[in-house]
Order: structure tokens, then sequence, then C-alpha cells
């Protein structure tokens, strides 16, 4: 129970963050959707895209690192100043080689927007691994704050370039950038960060050493980016821009769930590297995998039902069609949590090799069904191909981790779930306000009794937790 409650606390704190950033952005849909048309929003989302698998090989996934090693080393200051000293030195290399890399590109072929991609690629490198740092040193409410104010600010950014200005998708990028660079100079001060670089502890023998468990997690992060953005760059040549702007919507609304479980993904990765060689460690693991996947699945069947009534509200007619995609791609994200979950195991035994074959094996079946299909079906092909790699990944995963822990997933409540959820999605097409009503209300019941346990926890803890801001207000 002990565990369970450090791990409820831990994510409560870093959901508080996640939570804003998912309802700005989620706010800001409806600004994209009426203001930008499809094609100049499909072509900075797929710069966006781009920009996500440069990352990773940039900083050479020294972010992952640094989180994995601050966690064993969060008692002994000399440690943790040797981690991050040795890492910002790496960062600087990385930062001098891209510039002069993306400079020499530029001059060889045409780069639309190469200034914003400069910046906003240095941002987000450095944003990452401060944010990682003060994670790795167990300062996850920095973490969550430091997330506000990169949301806050990009929706600030967002509105006042594109409502005042009257700026085309360039302002996503030049928000981003802001908002990363001002909460980056945020953590570097409140954390003061600057005390733990010293460059007398350069030290190659602990690159090397981080380098060991962060170079499989590179394939790791290229495999998950063709998985997303191979759907978004076969769109764009073989159906066009408007079309992965549409796709790019439908992706949005069903990322939800993603969203909110990467900070549970966090907390269960911190959990789970804490305890992994507890004498409880199998039936702990069982527990907390399958309380965490129900919820998911459970939130999956709340935004089936929830979407049609507010599908029309916050997303411009331009993007309408976008509504035929979500429950498949919101179906495949049900997966994408199990992967994760099993995923978290691997990182907790610095399995990152591991990690990234199985990756690497659900990308190319990515690619190869939806490059058979997209002629055929146009969108569905990349919602089926998603669905089809993450379900292949799950399997081989949950199979795969038996050898290392003893994980039991919950099979009745998964398969119920996944009836529910298949009534929810026959419901979903229909769209008649009575009929959805009418098989709504026994879905949520059934929700509910099946999460029964975690309600009555989730109520009792907040009972406690007014009670303990009762008792703190009345001694002051």
């Amino acid at each position: 129970m002990q565990k369970e409650k450090e791990y409820v606390k831990n994510t409560i704190i870093l959901l508080l963050g996640k939570l804003s950033t998912q309802f700005i952005s989620f706010f800001m849909l409806p600004l994209y959707t009426h203001y930008l048309d499809t094609e100049s929003y499909g072509m900075v989302d797929l710069i966006q895209t781009y920009i996500s698998l440069f990352i990773p090989i940039i900083i050479l996934r020294f972010d992952s690192a640094v989180f994995r090693f601050l966690i064993d080393n969060r008692e002994d200051n000399t440690h943790k100043t040797n981690i991050i000293s040795n890492v910002f030195i790496v960062m600087i290399i990385q930062t001098l080689l891209f510039i002069i890399g993306i400079v020499v590109i530029s001059k060889i072929i045409v780069l639309k927007y190469v200034e914003l991609i400069i910046v906003n690629v240095i941002a987000l490198m450095f944003s990452n691994i401060l944010l990682q740092i003060i994670r790795g040193l167990g300062n996850n409410k920095e973490y969550a704050i430091s997330c506000i104010i990169v949301s806050v600010i990009t929706l600030i950014s967002n509105l006042i370039l594109i409502l005042n200005f009257r700026m085309d998708a360039r302002s996503i990028l030049i928000s981003s950038s802001i908002a990363n660079i001002i909460v980056s100079i945020y953590i570097v001060i409140k954390n003061n960060i600057c005390k733990y670089i010293k460059l007398k502890y350069f030290s190659l023998k602990k690159i090397k050493k981080m380098l060991k468990y962060s170079l499989p997690m590179i394939p790791n992060a290229l495999s998950w980016w063709i998985v997303s953005a191979s759907d978004r760059t076969i769109i764009t040549l073989f159906i066009g821009a408007s079309a992965n702007g549409i796709y790019t919507i439908s992706g949005k609304c069903s990322n939800i769930l993603n969203n909110i479980f990467s900070v549970f993904s966090m907390s269960w990765q911190e959990t789970a590297t804490l305890h992994i060689n507890d004498t409880d460690r199998d039936n702990f693991f069982s527990k907390m995998i399958n309380k965490i996947y129900i919820i998911f699945y459970s939130i999956s069947l709340i935004i089936i039902i929830m979407l049609p009534f507010l599908f029309d509200i916050i997303i411009g007619e331009e993007y309408i069609q976008a509504y035929n995609y979500i429950p498949i791609l919101l179906f495949a994200n049900t997966f994408n949590i199990l992967i994760g979950l099993i995923g978290g195991i691997y990182v907790a035994k610095k399995m990152t090799t591991k990690i990234a074959n199985t990756t690497i094996v659900s990308a190319i079946i990515n690619i190869v069904v939806n490059l058979c299909l997209i002629r055929k079906i146009n969108l569905y092909a990349a919602c089926i191909s998603t669905l089809i790699a993450y379900l292949v990944m799950a399997i081989y995963r949950y199979i795969d981790v038996q050898k290392y822990v003893k994980i039991k997933l919950d099979f009745t409540k998964t398969a119920i779930l996944t009836a529910l959820f298949i009534i929810g999605t026959i419901n979903y097409y229909i769209s008649n306000t009575i009929i959805s009503i009418c098989i709504n209300i026994p879905i949520i019941i059934c929700i509910i009794y099946i999460n029964r346990e975690m309600c009555i926890y989730g109520i009792q803890y907040m009972k406690n937790e007014i009670l303990r801001l009762k008792g703190m207000i009345e001694r002051t």
C-alpha cells in the first residue's frame, strides 16, 4: 500500500502539470481549426513531426539517460554533479554540430522555415534535458510547474500571433520556441542547476556509460517516430497536406488518452525503477499495471461517449471529416498504454535494447500495412496500420516481459471493456441523441462498477486531503 501511495502522490503532482498542457492544447484546437487553413496547418504539423525525429538523434537520448542515472544517485551530490556536468558538455557539442549540419543541408536543399526550425529544435533540446534533470532529482512539483509555464506561454503566444498579427501556422513553431526558452531559464534559476555544472567533472568513462544506456533508445525513438510520422508522411505524399491536416486533428482528439497517460508513465517508470528488486515485485507490478490499464481503457470509453456532443463545438467545419477516424486511433492507443506500462519494466532493468527491438518491428509493420492500403481506403489506412502495429507490439511485449517479471493481465475486465468499446463506437457513428443517451448510461454504469475500487479509493483520498487542508487552515 505504501508503494501505491507513493505512486499516486507522484502521479497527482505530475498530472497537475500535464492536465494544464492537455487542457490548453485542447483549447487551441478551435483556434487552429477556425483560423488556419488545412494546408498550412498540415505542413507545419509535418515540420513538427520531423523535429520530433531529429531531437532524439541530436541529444543521443541523453534526456532518458540523465533521468535514469540520477534516480540511482539522488542522495550523492558528487555523482549528481558528475552526471549533469557531462550531460551539459555533450549538449553544447551536439548543439554546435546541429547548427553546422542544418546550415550545410539548407545550402543543398530548400528548407522551409529553416531559422524557426533551428531555434525550435535547440529550445526543445535544452528544455527536454532540463525537465528530465529535475525529474531525476525528485523535483516533481517543479516539473509540473514547468509544464504549466510552457502551456500558458504557448497559448498566449499563439493567441497574440494568430489573432492580433494574423500569422499563419508558423505561429505554432514560434510559440513553441518562446515557451521552451522561457521554461529552460526558469528551471535553471529556480533549481540552481548551474551549481551542478563543473567542467572538472568531465569524464569520457561516464559519458560512455550513459551512452551505453541511451544509444539503444535512439532506434526506439526513431521507431516511435516512424509509427506516428510515417502515417503523416505517406498521407502527405499520396493524398496531400490538407488530408494530413485532417488526420492530425483526428490524432489530437484520440491522443488525449496518450497525453494523460504520459504522466502516469513517467511516474510508473520511477516507481518501477525504485522497486524492481523487491521480493513482492511480480504481484505489485501485475496489480499496478492492471489498475492503470483498466483506468485508461475506461477513459477511452468516456472519450468515445463525450466526443459526439463536443466535436462540432470545438472543431471547425473544414476539419469535420476528422470525426470518422477517431475511434480507430483511440482503440489503437489503448494498446499503446499497455506497451508503455510494460516498457517501464524494461527501463527499470536498463534493457533499452529490448525496447528498441520491439518498437522497430512495430514501425516496419506500420509502414508496410499503410503503403498496402493507402490507395484503397485513403485515411483509414493510416488508422488501421497504427492499430495493427500497436496490437502486435503489445502482444509481443506482454509475452516477452514474462522472462523478467511475471505479469498477469486481467483478461476478463479487458474483454468486457473491449465489448463496451465496440458498442460505444457503433453508437458514436449513429449520432442520434436519444439512442446515444440510452446506450451511454449503461456503459457509464459498467465503467463505474469495473473501477469501483479506484473510485472509492479516489473519493477517500480526496476526503483525507480536504480534512488535512482544513486542519492546516484551522491551525493557522
